[in-house]
């Protein structure tokens, strides 16, 4: 499929699969006490820094599917399911193990009555690591119509279960527990189109070091990357009151539906530019359109979120947030530099280049700086987040277009030589 049939399939699940996070949403700022919601938030927050291993994986599962499948490596790609599958189920079960011990001490950070909480997202995080090798996989093969069914399948599960915990009276702990379970019906889901793999290993040999090498880059910019998303919200349950944490949880993630909108493309992105990347093509022209269209998008979220913001914060959280919305527009004026440094940072990662991670490492440490300076303030939060977001998006576009630059003075030298 071509990236814009690719990216509109996975565009249509993942706006289903957001609506069912939504309602989601919806459902637990209105039977959740404010104090509670913040800590359903901050909880998941906890599961997105923690989890960026299971995304590393994710994108050096996808990145050397993608390689090996076309190059008509069949058994590599079988070789590398297979280890990837008992690596990562080793690890989700460590990370499980250590989370578990220091249960206690997250929870008092996060102000948390109970590591109960703590203790879920561990079992939910085990289960995300196998989870995304399947989804990594199924994105690297370009079988966007499984991927698509898993992501949307996945956000209707927790939906279901968190309304089906909650009105048992399970509480904030039944609503982190539907966070975390899905990722068991997921894969089960996705294991049955990619099961022929794991039969198959003929002519494969070994890439190890070449994937440790790769995993590392990946990984530190999955952490960075990750961090500068979700600072915000573990700093503010840090040093906030309940309630002004719970009116920041919904600012948070309204805002974040402009990072979120575009990143079914981003998914369809990477996947076509390793391919592309391996038979030497013009990688250059798929991110014209990714990052034209994840422009547009995140243009468009944030106007509706500048001028309505009372009204968007209030339909989707009630009344009693209302008076959050003052802090939207902002926050998703941040979310839009973001959104083009997802698109960046994944065009780089499928093509080996590493070096923009230094800007992802230095605006989460100047993120880190600047939230400890202005803390009590969650205008000035959101204010550090826009300025910080937009430096760093700002050079990465001009780092890309410079080598956009130089390659097209090469192609150019190229064909003129091959006219003489």
């Amino acid at each position: 499929m071509s990236f814009v049939k690719s990216g509109t399939v996975l565009f249509l699940a993942s706006m289903a699969g957001n609506f069912c996070n939504y309602l989601f949403q919806f459902f637990m700022s209105r039977s959740l006490e404010l104090a509670d919601y913040g800590a359903l938030n901050a909880a998941l927050s906890v599961t997105s820094i923690l989890g960026i291993p299971a995304g590393t994986i994710m994108l050096v599962v996808a990145r050397y599917s993608s390689t090996f499948n076309a190059k008509g490596e069949a058994g590599m790609v079988g070789r590398l399911y297979r280890n990837s599958l008992l690596f990562t189920s080793g690890m989700g079960l460590a990370l499980c193990a250590l989370l578990a011990v220091a249960s206690g001490a997250a929870a008092s950070y996060l102000k948390l009555g109970s590591s109960a909480p703590i203790i879920i997202v561990g079992a939910g995080l085990a289960l995300s690591f196998a989870m995304t090798v399947n989804m990594g996989m199924l994105q690297g093969l370009q079988r966007f119509w499984h991927l698509s069914a898993a992501i949307g399948f996945g956000a209707a599960a927790k939906l279901a279960l968190g309304v089906l915990f909650v009105l048992f009276g399970l509480g904030l702990n039944g609503a982190v527990a539907a966070t975390a379970l899905p990722g068991l019906f997921v894969i089960a889901l996705t294991i049955f189109p990619l099961a022929g793999y794991l039969k198959n290993d003929r002519g494969a040999k070994g890439v190890t070091l070449d994937i440790a090498a790769y995993s590392v880059p990946v990984l530190v910019s999955a952490l960075a990357f990750t961090a500068m998303t979700n600072l915000d919200m573990i700093t503010v349950k840090h040093w906030a009151s309940p309630e002004d944490a719970g009116l920041y949880s919904a600012v948070s993630v309204l805002g974040k539906t402009i990072l979120y909108l575009p990143a079914a493309f981003v998914l369809a992105l990477f996947p076509m530019i390793s391919d592309s990347h391996a038979r030497k093509g013009d990688i250059y022209r798929v991110l014209d359109r990714a990052l034209l269209i994840t422009v547009g998008f995140s243009a468009a979220g944030v106007l509706a979120l500048a001028f309505f913001p009372e009204l968007a914060i209030s339909m989707l959280f009630g009344m009693k947030f209302a008076a959050a919305a003052p802090l939207l527009k902002y926050y998703g004026m941040a979310m839009v530099s973001m959104a083009i440094v997802s698109v960046l940072m994944t065009f780089n990662l499928a093509r080996g280049n590493t070096g923009f991670i230094y800007s992802l490492i230095a605006g989460t440490i100047a993120l880190a700086v600047f939230f400890h300076i202005f803390e009590g303030s969650l205008l000035s939060t959101v204010l550090v987040m826009v300025a910080v977001n937009t430096a760093v998006a700002s050079y990465n576009l001009y780092a890309v277009m410079r080598e956009r630059k130089a390659w097209e003075i090469v192609r150019l030298d190229a064909r003129s030589r091959s006219a003489m």
